[in-house]
């Protein structure tokens, strides 16, 4: 039972770590995420939070052991595609950019010219940084593969658990 807690806390501070360096990478060294990248953080965001339930409550629900399976089963979807769209292998979505409207109702149509003008747009088909000539949607790609087989093992191990406890009575 212990060896799972440490499991699911240990992918939990994977998928955090994900979203802090995802955000470390935005807003300390400048690296603008393009719409799909932000898209990819919301499974990390949902696995962390879900861990974060499991360790403040204690608790071995197994319920969350599939869904946190089933959560990076999306993220490698969504990365694969967004894999696909850097490699040229599929068309990316047509608003493939970071812009905030959330002020456009508030500024003069002078001041939206000027900030359109000044503001460049993140495509989602080109690499922005890499790292051992991969780009970020390709290592998100590897470590949501790791974190889904590291969070299909810890289920499989509790469900056994629970299994054979409910056999010894």
């Amino acid at each position: 039972m212990i060896k799972s807690y440490l499991n699911h806390i240990s992918l939990g501070t994977i998928s955090m770590s994900m979203i802090l360096f995802a955000l470390i990478s935005e807003y300390v060294f400048g690296f603008s995420p393009c719409s799909l990248c932000l898209i990819q953080r919301y499974p990390h965001m949902l696995v962390a939070i879900t861990s974060i339930w499991l360790v403040f409550f204690r608790t071995h629900n197994l319920f969350m052991y599939p869904l946190n399976t089933l959560i990076m089963a999306f993220s490698i979807i969504l990365a694969s595609y967004h894999v696909g769209v850097e490699q040229g292998i599929f068309q990316g979505p047509q608003s493939c950019s970071s812009s905030n409207l959330s002020s456009v109702s508030e500024k003069s149509a002078e001041a939206l010219l000027i900030d359109l003008l000044n503001t460049s747009v993140v495509r989602c088909n080109e690499v922005t940084w890499s790292f051992m000539r991969l780009s970020m949607a390709s290592w998100n790609l590897i470590i949501s593969i790791a974190l889904f087989v590291g969070w299909t093992v810890s289920f499989l191990h509790l469900f056994k658990f629970f299994q054979s406890k409910s056999f010894s009575k």
